[in-house]
């Protein structure tokens, strides 16, 4: 396999990408690439610890080509360029889905994501979930579950989408 300086690669072992310095390196036996890891080392490794990042698209096609003919990628002779028209339809409709959830108004029911740390002084913090209890003009109000007391609700302004909260 071949890569280039700067590309962002998956290392055998370790969860976080590595970026590649420089390469291919001849040794003994085997192809080696420098490579800088997510913890600032540096390493030279074999080409086969090595692959690529895979972009949404290239998961996709994989998943639709592996999915359909029961067979693998890698070891594949098989033309790959309808594989990927393919993914580009189901990533469009995707979008299309997601587009369509934040263009319909906020309603009960919907839940949503804090996103910042003591949204409109609410004891909230970054990720917690919550669900909307009801929405009147420019407000919304959801459960509170470290209110001060039990049935509490918070109000938030549903122009803080984005900005505060984000829909889940």
């Amino acid at each position: 396999m071949t890569f280039t300086a700067d590309q962002q690669v998956k290392f055998k072992g370790m969860t976080m990408p590595a970026t590649i310095i420089s390469g291919p390196h001849p040794t003994h036996g085997a192809e080696r690439w420098l490579i800088q890891k997510a913890d600032k080392t540096v390493s030279l490794v074999k080409a086969a610890e090595l692959s690529p990042v895979l972009s949404r698209r290239y998961a996709v096609a994989v998943a639709i080509y592996e999915g359909t003919t029961g067979r693998r990628w890698e070891t594949s002779s098989h033309a790959h360029q309808g594989f990927f028209r393919l993914a580009d339809k189901v990533l469009a409709a995707l979008e299309a889905v997601d587009a369509d959830a934040k263009t319909r108004p906020l309603a009960a029911g919907d839940r949503i994501r804090i996103t910042r740390s003591g949204l409109e002084f609410a004891s909230v913090s970054v990720g917690d979930e919550l669900t909307v209890q009801s929405v009147s003009g420019a407000y919304f109000k959801t459960n509170a579950p470290r209110g001060d007391y039990v049935g509490s609700q918070w109000a938030f302004a549903l122009s803080n989408e984005g900005n505060g909260w984000e829909r889940v």
